[in-house]
């Protein structure tokens, strides 16, 4: 089970989701190239697969990405699914979304994280998870 981050240029102006309007076009973060090399550097060790999967292992927890575009295709947006249980993953996907100049999304509260508000989503979601996985028993 993983804690889902989506990160792209959303409107500064939304404070939701549903203020987004429906004929919004994403900005692009940058071609394939440049997102994977600002992601090399935020997450430094970053590997990826031959089909664009990139897989990151920080202290306590783990970030697998999709970046599949060509090098000089525009990306729209990145995923992070994030697993693990340390609090240090917080930070990690701030700091993606901060260096490609976007903003988060995290899919469990709805909710965009921002530094005061994205270690509350955090424990929220394991405090989901655990709650789903102590129901499914051993």
């Amino acid at each position: 089970m993983s804690w889902d981050v989506f990160i792209m240029r959303f409107p500064s102006e939304a404070g939701a989701i549903d203020e987004i309007p429906d004929d919004w076009d994403p900005p692009s973060l940058g071609t394939g190239r440049d997102v994977r090399g600002v992601l090399a550097k935020v997450l430094p060790g970053i590997e990826y697969a031959p089909n664009g999967w990139g897989d990151y292992e920080g202290p306590g927890f783990s970030i697998s990405t999709p970046v599949n575009e060509a090098d000089d295709v525009p990306v729209a947006g990145v995923s992070l699914f994030i697993h693990g249980d340390s609090e240090a993953a917080v930070p990690a996907a701030l700091a993606v979304a901060d260096a490609l100049k976007a903003r988060a999304f995290e899919t469990g509260a709805g909710d965009f994280l921002a530094a005061d508000s994205a270690r509350s989503a955090w424990d929220a979601w394991r405090a989901y998870r655990d709650r789903v996985l102590d129901e499914r028993g051993p």
